[in-house]
């Protein structure tokens, strides 16, 4: 009777294990049935979007879990079994907890990483473009490979400590390795952590013309995280360590708009008429702004008169350009308009021009005492 007693018993933990198998297997069949109906119905173009992305990485993950749950509640009932093959492996009953942990730990790691990693590039295809700074377009490719390295990681000591291993050793050696590492590349730190503040300031952009003070100039090619690339008016390119460039005074000849002042200086002589300097180099400079594409439109020209020269008077002529090239242009073109003006005008601009003054009347006897303002003057 006893006998009969424990076959059944038997039998039903057998069966318990077989259908407690058999039901996870369904439900992660079914799950993923239930998934698949669900993005179907709700995925309206070929861009998938976030739910869609978060359900699709989950769907095989959830069904792993579900299938590997089964496995070791059915193991755990057959080896509860007494008179069985398996109750001679009653003793593995931790092991295979553990081993259950350990893969769902690492299922759980990987799909977080794929997560991240697939909505690090719906934001790059679908927003990054949109935005007005170069920042996240720059920032995230970083990030996208850093946070996968970064998520195994964790993962990884969080399966070491769920079998029972202490990672307290194992932080202590990764602080001391880092730190040992740290100071081995500590240049490329450097630069690294450089390239993030010229980066995160969002001051330099593509097209740029930048100067370094002391340093090269030239029109930004690349922002990157450990150097900044420019190309010099002489077409050549330039690297510059992201470090020289947080340390220096950078000047931005595009920001914050692209437009640059045009300043012509130029001198008049003494017996010219003021007034009519004036008109005639205001009328060349805004013959030059109507006739050139290169000159803001909306903005008059400016005229002064700055100082009492040596042998002119001086003045100087104010219009804007659209960018720096335009400054040569205009600057140019403005000069050979007001040369022109004034040789058809009659104003005259002196070479530089110093007088000599005697003390007394200069005979064939005596020699003259005179004084001069220049060691290399033009006499008259």
């Amino acid at each position: 009777m006893l006998g009969d007693e424990l076959a059944e018993s038997t039998l039903f933990r057998g069966i318990a294990a077989a259908a407690v198998l058999i039901i996870f297997i369904l439900l992660a069949l079914i799950s993923r049935l239930l998934i698949q109906i669900f993005l179907k119905r709700i995925r309206r173009r070929d861009d998938p979007g976030i739910p869609e992305i978060i359900l699709e990485s989950m769907r095989g993950p959830f069904g792993f879990f579900l299938v590997s749950t089964g496995l070791l509640v059915g193991y755990l009932l057959a080896i509860g079994i007494e008179n069985s093959i398996l109750a001679q492996l009653s003793d593995t009953k931790d092991l295979a907890i553990k081993i259950w942990k350990v893969s769902v730990i690492l299922t759980a790691t990987f799909t977080v990483a794929h997560v991240v990693d697939r909505l690090i590039d719906w934001y790059l295809l679908n927003i990054a473009e949109s935005t007005e700074t170069k920042i996240d377009d720059t920032l995230l490719p970083t990030l996208r490979r850093v946070l996968p390295i970064t998520i195994y990681a964790a993962g990884a000591l969080v399966a070491i400590d769920s079998v029972g291993v202490s990672i307290s050793p194992i932080l202590a050696g990764l602080g001391i390795g880092g730190l040992a590492v740290a100071l081995a590349v500590q240049p490329t730190l450097s630069n690294f952590f450089a390239g993030t503040y010229v980066v995160t300031e969002g001051e330099l952009k593509e097209g740029d013309f930048i100067e370094l003070e002391g340093g090269p100039s030239g029109y930004v090619e690349d922002v990157g995280w450990r150097s900044t690339k420019i190309r010099s008016r002489f077409n050549n390119l330039v690297i510059i360590p992201n470090s020289r460039m947080a340390e220096s005074i950078v000047t931005n000849y595009f920001s914050p708009t692209p437009a640059m002042n045009v300043v012509v200086t130029c001198g008049v002589s003494y017996d010219a008429n003021l007034e009519d300097v004036e008109r005639f180099s205001v009328e060349e400079a805004q013959a030059v702004i109507n006739d050139s594409d290169q000159a803001i439109k909306d903005v008059e020209p400016f005229f002064g008169f700055s100082n009492f020269g040596d042998s002119n008077i001086d003045f100087f002529v104010f219009l804007q350009a659209i960018d720096r090239t335009g400054t040569f242009t205009l600057k140019s073109e403005l000069i050979k308009r007001i040369h022109e003006r004034f040789n058809v005008e009659g104003i005259e601009i002196n070479y530089p021009v110093r007088k000599i003054v005697y003390s007394e009347p200069v005979n064939s006897d005596q020699g003259g005492i005179f004084k001069t303002e220049s060691d290399e003057p033009s006499m008259e």
